[in-house]
């Protein structure tokens, strides 16, 4: 699953640009550092993660398994609302 060069973030991950833009200043450019400064940005968001996950870890994992039941089951009543009808 490749990007090419020329796909921004938002064409990559929706609502990427929405979070970023909340969570840092107006002022600060994230998407050309980030062009700018691969590495460092990739560094970054793994000790964030790492961090974040050490402290966070076991609230992220119960949200993520509840979004993903809300997904399976959104999906099964579909399945199955369109076999009823």
């Amino acid at each position: 699953m490749g990007y090419s060069r020329m796909e921004s973030v938002d064409d990559q991950i929706p609502g990427t640009d929405e979070f970023m833009n909340e969570v840092l200043p107006a002022e600060l450019d994230w998407q050309r550092l980030v062009r700018r400064y691969p590495l460092v940005s990739i560094t970054i968001a793994a000790v964030g993660g790492y961090v974040l996950g050490r402290n966070r870890g076991e609230e992220i994992l119960a949200a993520l398994s509840n979004h993903a039941a809300d997904l399976v089951s959104g999906q099964v009543n579909d399945v199955l609302g369109r076999r009823i009808l």
